[in-house]
């Protein structure tokens, strides 16, 4: 890899004048100072026992009075419509709604409890004080931020909102562009479906050449080099740097400029009629008019909203062609390069998307590679593609690379000892005690172990650091960022997109597509003309902007959150990974026994986690004369999936209609996802398989019931200093529940 391209000069001359290790003092100084100027992390959430139950009063009670207030003062002159002697007629259909509220409200207690720490199962969790309260208070006033009339304050917002995301990310707020949408299916769809117009823009524009007889327009290549137009094939065209795909409108404009707006004028209007216009004409016409079939490339853990986004823009499902996953789920960098270096003549890539966090194991693809193998691409083979990276999960944890003084300039040193460095600051080394007991020849043997919770992986590490040279990427605030549904961000890296992809609605604004000017600057001031949804909530902008405004996104800030729910994720990987350790420790303290040597079982961890996702399987066995725990496979794959799926079955409330179980016994929550040979081939998780003892003729009839635990409760080392380690209690649960399926089934 090329130093040069990732190097900042200026950055490096600073390094090497004071030194790494005292750039990282004056670094871990600013932080320090930091934390004593911000609040503590557990200040912005209710609280699992609602300890700020009297804040959040307040304020809510403050929000709905300040909004009567607002009402009342509103031509305070005008006559009162509904006078107090009708108010008082109202009292018993008012006594009438109570009931109802008061039936919702009963209902509403067997709801699952997504606050507590008890709760390890779906990517669901506390909300921030400023995400609920910014949704509620701006709820009351019901903006739709379709455009600016119909949402004056929370348009806005959501801008701002949407640059504060992009620097997040990495993006230049000033150059890039994002706005919030309904969730990351909506954003993933958008994301494709401006790169699709992006795209087609060399061939649109060489069809005009072609039609106003301009015959000496060039274009710089992917590799660099500059040829005619005129002499590319459609395959050519569409293999362009999106970039430049971007840049290449207004090169023909200044190339055919006549000194009057009528260049621009002809240019938009022909892009808008253009043969080769997807939006207008249709794929089907314009794929028969090429003779090329396109191609997604996306992993095999990616979200299955990439099919249905392929789906609804015509490129169709047999268009997401499934990279193949390596030992830690992320996609495999020797089957992609394959892939894109052997693509046959007859088909285009109209995207290669990367997963910051897979929703059934949290794995980070590696896009510092998929960026690299796209340098390579275009400078071998004068190609190039669309890089979207779906965070809708991880995006979040980008915040930790934020903030720091020198983040986003690190890649052209050593990568270890600029990690070190990085982990540092992020306060990401620290340790752990747990203690084991185990069953020895000679009795019980106590051990303490210390655990480093670090988070070092270089690939990870990178991946994130990568995030900034995507062409798109998708987050949602509703998941790490913690604010209320609905919200999901889709943020582009470059704000020209825009331009290309404006729908005109008299009725909401009078904003006109393409360019303007050669050297125009794009001011947006309205988000409804340049995206795929109507009618949005303009509360979520709200919450989205004052928890990212109170709440800062970067280390101090957000970031804060998302350490401790990484290191309470790898010290529940720690304590699964040493099940057949803390058996007898488990058994002493639930029995007041060791347990047997036979129909023992233990818990295999899936992947270490990249994020705050752990997978899991029991699988049963016994323990030999040294102490070791081996597998029993005899049973098959099929009984140990019905293992599985029983404590599940134990560990989860299922939602039957007009029968919810209310919460309060159930003292702990995993969810659980199926490996199938339709997604995952036997071949990308032969590693597993070979851990869990099965082959692959195994796992292809009957699939893995696996276990999945999402960490997303910030308060998990903070209840260990009150004395209570949710995450080892949630442990022995999962140990008490396998014993009793074991004994009912008679294994034990």
């Amino acid at each position: 890899m090329s130093k040069s391209r990732l190097t900042d000069d200026a950055f490096n001359e600073l390094i090497d004048k004071v030194g790494l290790e005292t750039l990282v003092d004056k670094v871990l100084a600013r932080k320090r100072e930091a934390e004593r100027r911000s609040a503590p992390m557990e200040a912005w959430f209710l609280g699992p026992k609602a300890e700020h139950a009297e804040m959040w009063l307040e304020t809510v009670e403050h929000v709905l009075r300040d909004y009567i207030h607002w009402r009342r003062n509103y031509f305070p002159q005008d006559p009162i419509i509904i006078d107090r002697e009708m108010v008082r007629s109202h009292e018993t259909w008012g006594e009438n709604f109570k009931t109802e509220i008061d039936k919702v409200l009963n209902q509403l207690k067997a709801h699952f409890p997504f606050y507590s720490p008890r709760y390890n199962a779906h990517m669901l969790s506390e909300q921030t004080l400023p995400g609920v309260v910014g949704y509620f208070a701006t709820m009351l006033y019901n903006p739709n931020n379709v455009s600016g009339e119909a949402a004056p304050i929370t348009v806005d917002l959501e801008l701002e909102a949407g640059q504060m995301v992009s620097k997040m990310l990495g993006y230049d707020p000033k150059t890039s562009w994002a706005h919030i949408t309904s969730g990351g299916t909506v954003a993933n769809m958008e994301a494709l479906w401006v790169a699709r117009m992006v795209q087609f823009v060399p061939l649109m524009l060489q069809d005009m050449c072609r039609e106003r007889g301009i015959g000496d327009f060039e274009v710089k290549q992917p590799d660099n080099s500059r040829a005619n137009i005129l002499d590319l094939s459609p395959s050519e065209l569409l293999a362009q740097r999106p970039t430049r795909c971007l840049r290449i409108i207004r090169e023909l404009a200044a190339h055919a400029a006549d000194g009057s707006q009528r260049i621009y004028d002809d240019i938009n209007g022909f892009i808008q009629r253009s043969r080769f216009n997807p939006s207008n004409r249709g794929m089907y016409g314009v794929l028969r008019d090429i003779g090329l079939s396109p191609v997604i490339f996306v992993s095999e853990a990616a979200h299955y909203s990439i099919k249905k986004a392929a789906n609804v823009l015509g490129y169709g499902e047999d268009a997401v062609e499934l990279v193949p996953v390596e030992s830690h789920f992320r996609m495999s960098m020797t089957a992609l390069s394959e892939r894109l270096f052997e693509l046959p003549d007859d088909r285009y890539v109209a995207a290669v998307i990367a997963v910051m966090g897979t929703t059934e194991e949290g794995a980070v693809d590696p896009v510092h590679r998929i960026r690299d193998l796209r340098y390579d691409l275009q400078r071998e083979h004068n190609r190039s593609f669309w890089l979207h990276v779906d965070a809708a999960w991880g995006g979040y944890i980008r915040s930790l690379f934020c903030g720091h003084g020198f983040e986003g300039r690190l890649e052209g040193k050593d990568p270890e000892e600029v990690a070190d460095a990085f982990y540092e600051s992020m306060g990401m080394g620290e340790e752990i005690e747990v203690g084991v007991t185990y069953v020895q020849s000679g009795g019980n043997t106590e051990e303490t172990r210390k655990l480093q919770l670090d988070w070092r992986d270089l690939s990870v590490y990178s991946a994130f650091l990568a995030m900034r040279d995507a062409d798109s990427i998708t987050v949602d605030p509703h998941k790490l960022g913690y604010v209320p549904y609905p919200a999901g961000v889709i943020a582009f890296r470059k704000k020209a997109v825009t331009e290309l992809i404006v729908q005109k609605a008299q009725y909401i604004g009078d904003e006109v597509g393409g360019i303007k000017g050669i050297d125009e600057k794009i001011e947006l001031e309205n988000v409804g003309h340049y995206i795929l949804e109507g009618s949005k909530p303009g509360a979520a902008a709200a919450a989205c902007w004052l928890a990212a405004k109170t709440i800062p996104l970067n280390i101090d800030g957000h970031g804060k959150i998302i350490k401790e729910t990484l290191l309470s994720t790898k010290k529940l990987a720690r304590y699964i990974g040493l099940h057949d350790r803390l058996f007898d420790t488990i058994e002493i303290a639930l029995h007041g026994r060791p347990g047997p040597t036979e129909g023992r079982f233990t818990f295999e961890l899936v992947a270490e986690p990249d994020t705050n996702l752990a997978c899991f399987v029991c699988v049963p066995g016994r323990v030999d004369g040294n102490g070791d725990f081996i597998r029993d496979t005899s049973g098959g794959l099929e009984w140990v999936n019905a293992l599985n799926k029983a404590i599940y079955d134990r560990m989860t409330i299922k939602v039957e209609p007009h029968n919810h179980k209310p919460p309060y016994s159930q003292e702990f929550f995993v969810s659980r996802t199926v490996f199938r040979d339709e997604q995952y081939k036997a071949e990308s998780i032969s590693g597993l398989l070979d851990r869990l003892g099965f082959t692959r003729k195994d796992y292809v009839e009957n699939g893995i019931f696996v276990l999945r635990s999402v960490v997303m409760n910030p308060l998990h080392r903070l209840a260990e200093k009150a004395g209570k380690d949710y995450l080892y209690d949630f442990v022995v649960e999962l140990h008490r529940v396998a014993g009793e399926v074991l004994q009912v089934d008679g294994r034990r």
